[in-house]
């Protein structure tokens, strides 16, 4: 008979991945999906990709962040006092 790995005994005891943290991440890669639509669009404030996906500026915000350390996103120029997001040239 195969060893299983330490993992696969974890999951089995804690009966799989919580159902919470499942949704939750299904609900982000949805936003991502939707942020990047947005962007591939035009070039948006924060403000504006908030208006337009009904997302509150923190959090759009956060994921922006987390997408231009990536290198998906590139800041662009500032306009009204907040700086314009766009995806890579590569990546539309």
């Amino acid at each position: 008979m195969k060893e299983k790995k330490p993992i696969q005994v974890l999951r089995e005891r804690r009966g799989g991945a919580p159902k919470e943290l499942l949704a939750k991440n299904r609900e982000q890669r949805k936003f991502l999906k939707r942020l990047k639509e947005v962007l591939r669009a035009a070039p948006r404030t924060v403000p504006e990709i908030a208006a337009e996906t009904g997302v509150d500026t923190g959090k759009v915000l956060w994921h922006l962040m987390a997408l231009r350390k990536y290198g998906e996103v590139v800041e662009g120029e500032e306009r009204d006092g907040y700086f314009e997001y766009a995806l890579k040239e590569e990546d539309q």
